[in-house]
């Protein structure tokens, strides 16, 4: 079996977050800085499965934006690409989310 694959009573997709996700994320996940985005590579503190994520700096609409109250908090799902029973069609991931601090290099 291969390090993403199912295993035998794989973990329900569930839309869940706890205190610890965020610190095991921090503490794990490789950061790579971009010049309008970083990408965050790690394991999920949920369902231990290998994840990136890319964060941007803002989303472009045509519409305006609601600036967020502290944009160095942001929030992380998880973006595995196991399969985790439940999910909804269209989603990855297991439903874990945290929320956490980036201290970017200006």
């Amino acid at each position: 079996m291969g390090d993403d694959e199912p295993a035998a009573g794989a973990l329900p997709y569930a839309e869940v977050t706890d205190e610890a996700y965020a610190a095991r994320a921090a503490a794990g996940f490789a950061v790579r800085e971009f010049e309008f985005a970083v990408q965050l590579s790690g394991r999920c503190p949920r369902c231990d499965h290998s994840m990136t994520s890319t964060l941007v700096d803002g989303l472009y609409r045509r519409d305006a934006s609601v600036v967020a109250s502290d944009p160095d908090y942001r929030t992380v799902l998880c973006e595995c690409e196991a399969d985790h029973p439940a999910r909804p069609l269209g989603l990855r991931g297991c439903g874990a989310h945290w929320t956490l601090r980036l201290e970017v290099e200006a």
